[in-house]
């Protein structure tokens, strides 16, 4: 039998997906507030705490810091974290080709680990997320004390 996701995932160490789950509304209100000013881009999530296989998502909280990076400055960003170049060439492709109204492009950076990301189908637009935020702006404060822009 095969253990359910969060535990599988949590024992190989692949705790992106969780990540993202746990902080969407505020990656997509960094998407859209992104793509609003500078067009398409890349957001960047830099998870400074290590994530170890035992903790608690819905109540443990994990240092980070997160940026917009617009395409005109993705491809040095990419290199200078040392993506291999089939990926930085994926990565810049998928900037180009996303719907900004209803995909984001995501790197998690972590635990010497770059994941990439390609969010599609989400069940609340860039859009909403960041309609959401505003309008709760003071429970995210904490989340939002370091986005860049």
């Amino acid at each position: 039998m095969r253990p359910r996701n969060e535990l599988w995932q949590g024992y190989f160490g692949y705790w992106q997906n969780r990540f993202i789950h746990h902080h969407l509304l505020t990656i997509g209100y960094s998407a859209w507030i992104g793509y609003k000013q500078h067009g398409r881009g890349v957001v960047v999530c830099d998870v400074v705490d290590t994530v170890t296989p035992s903790i608690d998502w819905s109540v443990d909280t994990v240092a980070f810091q997160q940026w917009f990076i617009p395409h005109a400055q993705a491809e040095g960003y990419l290199q200078a974290v040392a993506l291999a170049p089939e990926a930085v060439t994926a990565v810049l492709s998928a900037i180009v080709t996303y719907e900004p109204t209803e995909a984001i492009v995501v790197l998690v950076i972590g635990n010497g680990a770059v994941d990439i990301n390609l969010l599609q189908n989400l069940a609340i637009s860039p859009a909403e997320c960041c309609e959401q935020v505003q309008r709760r702006w003071a429970e995210f404060q904490s989340d939002l004390s370091f986005i860049q822009i």
